[in-house]
């Protein structure tokens, strides 16, 4: 049985890894006279590579340009013995109409991944608010929460052969 702390552990942990998707967001900005299809293949280049955040922890975010991704999210304190100190999730992702879409698959430990994925979802949809070769700028599901990803140092958003 779920305890209220376990509960509240497995959706601290889960805020890190973000959570539900919006369908009233706006979706990322673009220039009016670019066609959406055109803006996206552009966005894909672009997210392609090694994001890092520190939305209430560490986060790292590996996008490969196969559709693949991981995220590392490492935990400390109270929230890292309750759940693990470092989770890892496993993705496919795509962007569609200035929107980053993902799905977690997997990651490790499996059973507090499951657990979590039980509890809160397997995919977020998130309006894209900026993407320049240095910053990545989400919106969540709830409207308000912004997720500010800065790129790894050394990433080249035009090598794409991670």
């Amino acid at each position: 049985m779920l305890t209220v702390i376990g509960a509240a552990a497995i959706f601290a942990a889960y805020e890190f890894y973000q959570t539900a998707t919006s369908p009233r967001a706006n979706p990322a900005s673009r220039p009016a006279s670019r066609p959406v299809w055109e803006n996206d293949a552009r966005l894909r280049k672009l997210v392609v590579g090694t994001w890092a955040d520190e939305y209430k922890g560490r986060r790292t975010m590996t996008i490969r340009p196969d559709g693949t991704a991981t995220m590392i999210v490492e935990l400390d304190g109270l929230k890292a013995m309750m759940f693990a100190s470092r989770l890892r999730f496993d993705m496919v992702w795509s962007v569609e109409a200035g929107r980053l879409k993902k799905r977690t698959v997997g990651g490790e430990p499996p059973g507090r991944v499951r657990l979590i994925l039980a509890t809160m979802g397997d995919r977020v949809d998130e309006p894209i608010l900026e993407l320049t070769d240095r910053r990545l700028l989400l919106l969540d599901g709830d409207g308000q929460t912004k997720y500010d990803w800065r790129r790894v140092d050394n990433e080249n958003p035009a090598d794409s052969t991670r």
